[in-house]
């Protein structure tokens, strides 16, 4: 007797399908893939489905499908009986990186991406077919990458986590893309990254900041010390600082609005006393254009880092900055949820590095119970599911005294 294929749908009732002549079951699913895009906090989805036909595994996903057309693809695959086969001709590795930066104009590190791009394309050669990329030669590289060494100074030392995972997570999203979008590539050659470190936290102490502040004010550079106070007191990154136009700026309101963030999401940041006295500093009433004079980082470098050897401090980055905001607010007993927010965050795990920070608010959350067993009468105290009522966030009350 002939069995007819089962098809099982995420979300709705399974339904069989009669197809041809075949005689085994063939199961198949439709689902809503979501994937990590590199250097952008959000996620991208995708419809699609998964079925094997005729001994192999099929599997197709587009951004622009809905749960109902995954369905339809599904079942006209299944009325067929064909394997998946690319819809249009393979395509190299310099026509394929053309086609990601297109989708990337206006992403913040689409300058980075094409640098990546240059140098994978340097790596397995421009006119190389997407599908001559394999495994196996992915595999390679990544080696030749952990063997590489760079000099720093006198010492040489190899390549970080960071620096080899870099490239093969853009080459990742490129040939996903391929596949579940353009329909160039029938299949994702598996790519295996390098474990990542949490990264260094380091941040200044008061002493330090009054220093580093007082070095930037004695160099030629009249718009650094205030570039770094500010940065210091919003937790902005030096990019989106620099990028800061007079007309994102409501003193009103006491906001500043970025608009090319790294996670490519608007945002409004609080302004702090000392914030709001830098751009009252700057403050014109004919100012016009960026607000700290020049986008381009290479007008502070060398002051910068002139700044930095005149206070003393040894290996720290404008980044981190940011890290001393977020220290001094975990310090002064803010949430890590108003950390969080203040830092623009989209998840709470990258705000969970300052949590050593603040071992007080473990206490504080054991100490509720308390008392528990000596008072059986006294009924425990209902919370939100966002945890206890806090005050919101006040960035404004950050100081450096």
């Amino acid at each position: 007797m002939r069995r007819r294929p089962s098809l099982r749908l995420a979300g709705r009732r399974p339904f069989a399908l009669t197809r041809g002549d075949e005689e085994d079951d063939e199961m198949a699913q439709v689902n809503q893939r979501a994937w990590k895009i590199p250097g952008q906090r959000a996620k991208r989805k995708a419809w699609g489905f998964t079925a094997q036909i005729s001994g192999r595994q099929v599997r197709r996903y587009k951004a622009e499908w809905t749960q109902d057309d995954a369905e339809r693809e599904l079942a006209s695959e299944l009325l067929q009986g064909k394997p998946e086969e690319p819809k249009e001709a393979p395509i190299t590795l310099a026509a394929a990186a053309e086609r990601y930066l297109g989708l990337k104009a206006r992403k913040r590190t689409i300058a980075e991406d094409r640098r990546t791009l240059e140098h994978l394309k340097a790596v397995f050669g421009e006119t190389t077919l997407l599908t001559q990329i394999t495994a196996d030669r992915i595999s390679t590289y990544k080696a030749q990458r952990l063997a590489t060494m760079r000099r720093i100074g006198e010492t040489e030392r190899s390549l970080t986590a960071a620096a080899v995972n870099r490239p093969l997570a853009v080459l990742r999203h490129l040939l996903r893309l391929a596949h579940d979008e353009w329909g160039v590539l029938e299949r994702v050659p598996k790519i295996r990254t390098e474990k990542e470190s949490q990264g260094r936290l380091r941040w200044l102490t008061r002493v330090e900041a009054t220093n580093l502040l007082a070095a930037c004010r004695k160099g030629k550079n009249k718009a650094l010390p205030d570039l770094v106070e500010f940065c210091m007191f919003t937790g902005v990154r030096r990019g989106e600082a620099l990028a800061l136009t007079w007309d994102r700026v409501d003193r009103s309101r006491g906001v500043v609005r970025l608009e090319l963030t790294k996670s490519g999401r608007r945002r409004e940041v609080p302004l702090s006393s000392n914030a709001d006295g830098v751009l009252a500093r700057r403050w014109t009433p004919d100012a016009t254009g960026y607000v700290f004079g020049k986008r381009n980082w290479n007008a502070f470098r060398s002051a910068w880092e002139a700044a930095l050897a005149t206070a003393g401090l040894e290996g720290f980055r404008f980044h981190d900055l940011r890290h001393t905001f977020a220290s001094w607010l975990v310090q002064r007993g803010r949430t890590l949820k108003e950390v969080q927010e203040a830092l623009g965050h989209q998840t709470i795990t990258m705000t969970m590095r300052y949590s050593h920070l603040a071992p007080d608010h473990l206490r504080a959350a054991v100490a509720v119970l308390d008392g528990v067993l000596s008072s059986p009468e006294s009924e425990p105290t209902k919370v939100s599911a966002q945890g206890s009522a806090q005050e919101p966030v006040a960035v404004s009350g950050v100081s450096a005294n």
